[in-house]
C-alpha cells in the first residue's frame, strides 16, 4: 500500500471537521446579525439629516406614549332624578352670587333652573348646564343702559329664556327628560309642615335647633346680635319668652337616663345660637381636606393677617337656600365693639322657605300676578278668591317651640299654624268671642257657640221647592 492511498482518508476526515466548522460559525453569525437587526425592532436610521434622536427626547416619546396608551377616566353617568330633595340641592349649591347675578326676574332664579335640572358652571358667568344632556345655555343680564328687565327689551330677552331653560326646554337636547318633566315645586319644601324634620315632631325639633346651636357656640357665633322681625321679637324679647325659650331648650338638654344623671347636664346654648339654629342657619358641612396652592410672595403683612382671619372665621350657612356668609363682621371686636346687626330673614335667598311662605306651593306670590278688584268680572268683582294664610318656615318652627299658654284639650286642634288659622276664621265670624273661647280651651263652649252661630240643622224633603221641615237637635 502507497503513502498516497494511506493519507488520503485522513484529509478527508480534517476537511470534514474543517466544513462542519464553518458551517456552525456560519450559523452563529447569522444569528448574531437576527438579533442585532431584530425581528420586531427596525434598525435606527442615523444618516438621515432630517432625523434627530437623542436620549433625552426618546424618553419624553416614551414617557407620552405611555401617557397616551393608559385608558382615560369615564365621564361621570348623566343623572336625572326629578323626585330627589338632595339632588335638587346638589344643583342648588353650585350657583355662586358672583358668577351668577342675583338681580334676574324669579322666573329666572337659581331655584327655577335647578328645578328644570340645570346647574351653573362658575367657569362661565351666568352658564348653566343641564345635568342629563350637557347642553349649556347663557343667560346675559340686559345692559343697564336698556333699562334692565323692566322694559320691551329686558321682557322679550325674559321670555326667550324662559323658553330655552323652563317649560318649554328649548335649550335642552331632543331626547332630555327634564324637556318632560322637571321637578315639583312641591319638592323644594320643608319637611314636617315647615318643621324642617322629618319625623318626631316638636320634640325632633328642639333636639336638632340644640344640636346646631351648640356647634355654633362653640364656634364662638353665641355673641352675634341679631336683628329679629316684629313677629319673633314679639315672643322672644320679652322676659316671658325669654325664659319659656330656655325653658324648651333644656327640656332636651338634661340627661335621658338614669345612669347619666351623674354626669353633669350639658350646658344649655345662649340665645342668639338657638335663633340662629330656628332661622335655618349652621355651620357648614365639613369639607374634605385639598391641597391648597401655594400664595405668591408678597412684601405685605397685613394682606397675610387678613387671609388668615378670613381663614379663620366662621361661616354661616343655610342647607336649603345654599347662602353662606362670613360672620366675623357681626361679631364684636377690640376695633368694632358694637358690630352690625345680622338680619336673620334677610341674609338668606328670596325663595328660601325659611323665610318665603310660599315656598313649594304654587300660589302665585307676586302682586302683580293677583287680579285687582277692578280687573274682575262684575259677578266677581265682590268676592275675590281667597288666599290661605300661610307662614315662612321660621314662625312655624319658632313657634312650634314656644307654643301659646293652652291646656291639653286644645291640642286636638292640630298643629300651631291650624290653631292660628281656626282664630282668624271665628274672629271674622263672630268677632272675637270664638277666639277666645278656643284660646282659653273650653272646647264644650266653642261647639256650642258654633253651633248657635250656624242654626238649627235643616233636613230636606219632597220635591225642590217644597216646605222643608226642620228639627232641632
Amino acid at each position: 500500500m502507497t503513502d498516497a492511498s494511506v493519507s488520503s482518508p485522513a484529509l478527508t476526515e480534517a476537511d470534514s471537521r474543517l466544513s462542519k466548522r464553518k458551517l456552525s460559525e456560519a450559523i452563529l453569525s447569522l444569528d448574531a446579525a437576527l438579533k442585532s437587526s431584530g425581528g420586531r425592532v427596525k434598525k435606527r436610521k442615523t444618516s438621515s439629516p432630517h432625523r434627530i434622536s437623542t436620549p433625552a427626547l426618546e424618553a419624553i416619546l416614551a414617557k407620552s406614549h405611555t401617557r397616551a396608551s393608559k385608558p382615560t377616566s369615564a365621564p361621570p353617568p348623566p343623572s336625572y332624578e326629578p323626585n330627589s330633595l338632595p339632588a335638587l340641592l346638589s344643583r342648588l349649591s353650585t350657583y355662586r352670587l358672583a358668577t351668577f347675578s342675583p338681580s334676574k326676574p324669579p322666573s329666572l332664579s337659581s331655584l327655577a333652573c335647578t328645578l328644570h335640572g340645570w346647574k351653573h358652571t362658575s367657569s362661565i358667568r351666568e352658564r348653566v348646564q343641564c345635568v342629563t344632556c350637557g347642553r349649556g345655555v347663557v343667560l346675559l343680564p340686559p345692559s343697564s343702559g336698556d333699562g334692565g328687565w323692566s322694559n320691551p327689551a329686558g321682557q322679550k330677552l325674559r321670555a326667550e329664556y324662559e323658553r330655552l331653560v323652563l317649560d318649554d326646554g328649548k335649550g335642552h337636547a331632543e331626547t332630555c327628560p327634564w324637556r318632560l318633566r322637571p321637578c315639583a315645586r312641591s319638592l323644594y319644601r320643608l319637611l314636617g309642615g315647615g318643621l324642617g324634620v322629618q319625623a318626631g315632631g316638636r320634640r325632633r325639633l328642639i333636639e336638632d335647633v340644640v344640636r346646631a346651636a351648640r356647634d355654633l357656640d362653640d364656634a364662638g357665633l353665641g355673641e352675634m346680635v341679631l336683628e329679629l322681625p316684629d313677629e319673633a321679637s314679639s315672643l322672644v324679647e320679652s322676659r316671658d319668652g325669654k325664659s319659656r325659650l330656655a325653658k324648651a331648650l333644656s327640656s332636651v338638654s338634661a340627661p335621658s337616663s338614669a345612669n347619666d344623671a351623674a354626669a353633669a347636664p350639658p350646658a344649655t346654648p345662649s340665645t342668639s345660637s338657638a335663633l340662629l339654629a330656628i332661622f335655618g342657619w349652621s355651620l357648614p358641612p365639613a369639607q374634605p381636606a385639598s391641597t391648597t396652592p401655594a400664595l405668591s410672595r408678597s412684601n405685605s403683612t397685613s394682606s397675610l393677617s387678613s387671609l388668615r382671619s378670613l381663614a379663620s372665621s366662621p361661616i354661616l350657612h343655610c342647607s336649603f337656600c345654599m347662602r353662606q356668609t362670613l360672620a366675623s363682621s357681626y361679631l364684636p371686636s377690640p376695633s368694632t365693639p358694637e358690630p352690625k346687626p345680622f338680619n336673620l330673614v334677610k341674609q338668606h335667598q328670596p325663595f328660601c322657605p325659611f323665610i318665603d311662605p310660599y315656598a313649594g306651593h304654587s300660589i302665585a306670590h307676586d302682586q302683580s300676578a293677583t287680579p285687582k278688584p277692578a280687573q274682575l268680572p262684575p259677578s266677581t268683582r265682590q268676592l275675590p278668591p281667597p288666599t290661605p294664610q300661610l307662614k315662612p318656615g321660621w314662625q312655624v318652627r319658632l313657634e312650634t317651640i314656644l307654643p301659646r299658654h293652652a291646656p291639653p284639650q286644645s291640642a286636638g286642634f292640630g298643629s300651631t299654624t291650624n290653631i292660628v288659622g281656626a282664630e282668624e276664621d271665628l274672629e271674622a265670624v263672630g268677632g272675637g268671642q270664638g277666639a277666645g273661647l278656643l284660646m282659653a280651651g273650653k272646647t264644650k263652649e266653642l261647639l256650642s257657640y258654633v253651633r248657635s252661630l250656624l242654626g238649627p240643622k235643616t233636613r230636606t224633603s219632597g220635591i225642590s221647592g217644597g216646605p222643608r221641615p226642620s228639627q232641632l237637635l
